[in-house]
């Protein structure tokens, strides 16, 4: 039986690529993704779905699989930005791995192995989903700036128009 599932057709070469180099990688290494989970601080979830395609690893847990293999680093941080851009460009394929990615609280199953990057299990930097709670907190951030600026100008025109007797 094969270690790998075959990496899903619907990928980009340039991802399936990427992920076909790291799968190399750690079997050259003979590790096992709980061996490399432990040597990069990322999750074994995570690193699951880096290796399975599903999730572009972030280019941290790259960084540090190359210095746990003693792997060059200019090599697979080159190939990173290649698939990156590639993921960049599949908006469909991203949608679906948020959609897919179970965050530990939120009433999926979570993660399993050690935490991740950002301490969470599962969930390490650069993630989609936390790079999309990241997105939503500063656009909630924007919008309470924006009304307190509004609020403040709409009260600067007030005084202004009642002049200094009233």
């Amino acid at each position: 039986m094969p270690r790998w599932k075959a990496l899903s057709e619907e990928l980009d070469p340039q991802i399936r690529e990427f992920a076909g180099q790291l799968r190399r990688l750690v079997d050259r290494r003979g590790l096992s993704i709980a061996a490399v989970a432990d040597r990069t601080g990322y999750s074994r979830t995570s690193w699951e779905r880096y290796l399975n395609g599903r999730l572009l690893a972030p280019k941290g847990a790259v960084v540090a699989l190359a210095e746990a293999t003693g792997t060059s680093q200019a090599h697979l941080t080159t190939m990173w930005e290649l698939a990156e851009r590639a993921w960049s460009r599949s908006e469909p394929r991203r949608d679906m791995t948020v959609l897919s990615v179970r965050i530990p609280g939120t009433g999926g199953t979570g993660g399993t192995g050690g935490a991740g990057g950002t301490g969470g299990e599962g969930i390490s930097p650069g993630d989609p989903a936390a790079s999309l709670r990241s997105t939503g907190r500063r656009r909630r951030q924007a919008v309470l700036l924006a009304g307190v600026v509004g609020a403040l100008l709409v009260l600067a025109a007030v005084v202004l128009l009642a002049g200094p007797g009233h």
